[in-house]
Formats: structure tokens, sequence, C-alpha cells
């Protein structure tokens, strides 16, 4: 048999075959001929390394490198490794659920252009089991939250402009001179104000019915098959990268640690528990097993989620970057050459650039309409289409409840009730849903609910509360305008009314405040 060994900087160098033995052999001698060599301490032939971590590591130690390979997470970038990132096939492009869900976020044509372009570029793409976990828990939340805030416009529209026609054509703007002028403006107006009222109905066309075929999960389900992470092996596996993640946070290092909050938040699915403070790490320790498994050297994440646990923002013309410790993780544990982020936005703006992409500026900007609300997994984004949502009659009781002590009904427009004052005598309280103003049948509903508050005596006063999801405050003198002028025509006077506009303070829609 024959081998041949080198060590560099004054290692043996040695040539065997046939069965000679030398015992004692000494580092610095060179055999040739039929030998063979046996050591008693192999130490002495320091092992080949033929993986970047050991060289980089020795490298390190002896200070060959530069600035660029010592700190590399606060470098860019070169323009060479850009161009390989995004041009190479062997680069890898994996997605957060924040992209994936944000598809429902955007109107039809900026999803299409998306969808092609992530489409086209199929065969490089990876994504995390929990990525698709947490997308499968928040799909039809977030599919019914954005058709009802398009549903929404349209009802917003008319309730701002009725508050407007109110605010201009009550008693003393009709004892003007100029209210002739101003009549016969409004009815142009009104012409053109109907025009804005489809256009703004139509908004929901754009986006994805709940009643309708999810045409955005056939797409993930298509564009995903044979590209997502595996399931963790068993609860073990979990806990002990929740373990890991708890001690990585004692020292604020991401990813998430802003999510702390969350803390004690369970869930479970496929027979295993999650704690939801922990999402953020799970999808990047699968990114870097899966980096490391497959010899990844060149990867790139979008994701929309840019807390500082991600994210380092610079405050200078070079704005976000990865957190320099995560590249330089990426880069350590796994060899990853050129690690770098993208939000949704920025990355269909960067293919324009690098594969020539056939994105229009109405899709970037629509992507980054997007962003301002999507995070991860029960964050902003929660609170953000929580209040958008439209009132519920439960939340109708809610304050209705906080108000009257004797509730009398309760429909999705409005809500009536009694309470007694000190010296016994009722009081009328009415909560009336904002988006009801817009409604014709509207002035009939209270003119009902007046006559059955009533037949339980002569009411010594009337409170009406008109409930916002949240804060408007541009809008709500207009809409107390607008509903004391319907409690005129309903011919109350001897009733004395009092009209009080407010919004929720939370979520959960458990606390509001009101202003007269």
């Amino acid at each position: 048999m024959g081998c041949s060994s080198g060590v560099e900087r004054g290692a043996a160098t040695c040539v065997c075959s046939g069965q000679t033995v030398f015992e004692g052999a000494v580092i610095g001698q060179v055999f040739t001929g039929d030998v063979q060599i046996y050591l008693d301490n192999v130490s002495h032939f320091p092992q080949r390394h033929n993986n970047v971590q050991g060289a980089m590591r020795r490298e390190r130690h002896q200070g060959v490198q530069g600035m660029r390979t010592q700190f590399s997470g606060y470098f860019d970038p070169t323009q060479e490794q850009l161009q390989a990132l995004w041009a190479e096939h062997d680069s890898v492009i994996a997605l957060d659920t924040n992209v994936l869900l944000g598809l429902y976020r955007m109107p039809e044509n900026s999803r299409k252009e998306i969808i092609e372009l992530l489409t086209r570029l199929k065969d490089r793409l990876w994504v995390p089991y929990h990525v698709v976990l947490e997308f499968h828990r928040n799909r039809l939340e977030a599919m019914r939250a954005e058709f009802a805030a398009a549903k929404q416009l349209g009802k917003d529209a008319r309730i701002a402009y009725d508050a407007f026609k109110a605010a201009i054509s009550n008693d003393r703007v009709r004892d003007r001179a100029c209210w002739p002028q101003i009549a016969e403006k409004l009815t142009e107006i009104d012409k053109k104000a109907d025009e804005l009222f489809k256009v703004a109905k139509a908004e929901s066309d754009h986006y994805i019915s709940p009643n309708a075929p999810d045409s955005v999960l056939s797409f993930v389900e298509t564009l995903l098959e044979g590209r997502i992470g595996a399931r963790p092996l068993d609860q073990q596996v979990v806990d002990s990268a929740e373990k890991h993640a708890a001690e990585r946070f004692k020292i604020k290092m991401g990813p998430g640690y802003f999510d702390q909050e969350k803390a004690g938040d369970t869930y479970v699915f496929d027979g295993l528990i999650y704690d939801r403070q922990y999402g953020d790490y799970m999808v990047w320790r699968e990114l870097l097993n899966h980096s490391r498994e497959n010899k990844t050297k060149r990867l790139m994440l979008i994701t929309s989620d840019v807390k500082p646990d991600w994210w380092l923002d610079t405050k200078s013309v070079s704005g976000k970057r990865p957190q320099p410790e995560l590249v330089m993780e990426i880069l350590r544990e796994a060899s990853v050459d050129c690690f770098w982020m993208y939000t949704l936005s920025d990355f269909i703006k960067n293919a324009r650039t690098f594969l020539r992409a056939n994105v229009t500026q109405r899709a970037i900007t629509d992507a980054r309409q997007a962003e301002a609300g999507p995070r991860r997994e029960g964050t902003a984004v929660t609170k953000y289409e929580g209040q958008r949502r439209p009132l519920l009659k439960e939340n109708i009781r809610t304050v209705l409840s906080g108000y009257a002590s004797t509730l009398v009904t309760v429909t999705p427009h409005l809500g009536a009730g009694l309470r007694e004052r000190e010296d016994k005598k009722p009081i009328g309280v009415v909560v009336i849903s904002a988006g009801a103003l817009i409604t014709k049948a509207l002035l009939d509903e209270l003119r009902n609910v007046v006559r059955m508050l009533a037949l339980f005596g002569p009411l010594a006063g009337l409170e009406v509360y008109i409930l916002y999801p949240r804060k408007l405050p541009d809008i709500s003198q207009f809409a107390a305008n607008h509903v004391r002028r319907m409690l005129d025509s309903l011919d109350i006077k001897e009733t004395p009314a009092v009209v009080f506009v407010g919004h929720f303070l939370n979520d959960e829609r458990t606390e509001y405040t009101f202003d007269s």
C-alpha cells in the first residue's frame, strides 16, 4: 500500500509502503522506501481541516485575517457577494411568516406580481417548519381582517362625507346669505361623492374574501412543496431549544427577546407544546441547522419583522442591516459566507435591479404598506387589525352595560337601556355604532328605541353614545352634530339629550372613553 502526508511549517513528510517499522519516529525526518510509521501520539500531526469554521478559528488566533473577515457583521456584502447572492442558483432564499401573510394584505394586482417573482425563484426557496406553522395559525385572521378593513373603507367614506355635510348645512349656515350658493355646490358635490362611494365600496373586490376560495393558500402549498423544514422530533427537542433561547434572552441576544411579553402564552400543534415568545428563535435555529447540514454558502432571509432583535438601525444613510451578532453566528456556526436580510418591499425593489424582475412601483408601495402592520404571530399586527375590526353587537352591549342598569334592546346598529337618577327618575341610554351613521334605517331605529324607552315612564333625560372602534378625532364632532340633528327631528324637545363620542382603548374592546 502507499500513503502520502504533509504537515505545514516544519511538519514531517513520509511515503509509506511495505512492512518495515521504525519506532520513535521524529518529526522532521523524511522517510522514503518501503516503510511504515507508528506514532504513540498522533497529535504531533495536526488534523487537516476541511471546514471553514476550523480554518477561521486558526486564522483568527494567528491574526492573519483582515478586519472585514473578523468583524464581518459590521460590513455590508461586497458588490460581488451581492451579485452571487442574487444570481447563483445554490444561494438559498428563506421566507418568514410575515412575508407569506403579507400576500393577504395587498391588492390583487400587486399580489400577482409578487407571486410571479416567487414562482421564478422557486428552486432556491426554503422555509423553516415553524414559519409554515405560524402561517397556518394566522392566515384566516389575516384574510378576514384585511377584507373587513377594505369593506370598512366605503362606510368610513360615507360617514366622513355625511359629517362634512352636516357641518356646513346646519341651521346657522342656512340662515346665511350664501346658503343658496352653498346648497347649489353641495348638489354638485353629491354627484361626485356618489362616484367616490362606488370606488371605495369596490375596494374589497381587490382582496380575498373569507367566503371565496383561498388562492394564497393554494399558491403557498404549491410553491413550498418539498421546501419546508422538518417537524421537531419530540417535545424534548422543543424544550431544549426554548431553554437555549431563554439563556440568549438574558443577555439580550436575538432574535426574539423583544417578544418576551408573550411569555407563558403556549399552544399545541401536532402533539408538541410551544411558547409563543420563542417563535423568532425557533425560526433562526432552523436556519442555522439547515445551512450547516446543507453546507449553504449564501443565504438571504426575507422578513417584514423589523424589531431590533433582528435588525440594527444605523440611523444613517445605510439604514437597517441584520444584527451583527446574527451575521457572525451564522458564519461561525454554519459556515455561511454571505448572509443578508431584506424586507419584502426591499426584496422586490432589489429584484428589479439584480434579476430585472418585472415588478411595478405600485407593488413595492403596496408591500411597504402591508409591512406597516404585520409582524410575527401575535405582535403588532394583532393590535393593528384589532383596531380595524367592525363593531359587533357584543361591543355595543359592553358599553351599554357600563352606562345602563337595565338593557332593553341590542341590535347590530345600536343598543338601548335605562338607569335611574338619584331621584329615581329614568334616564334613557342609547349606544350607536359609528358605522351605522351611514345607514338610512338608523333614524327609524333611533325613533323606535326612544319610543320603547318612553314606555317605562317619562324620561328625565337621554344620553346618546356614538361608539368608534378606535379614536378618530377629525370627524368626532361632525358625527355628534349629525346625531343631534337626528334627535331634533324626533321632536323630543321636552327630554334633554346629551351626545357623547368615544372609542375603545384596547384591542380586546373592554375599555373605552367618551367625550361630550
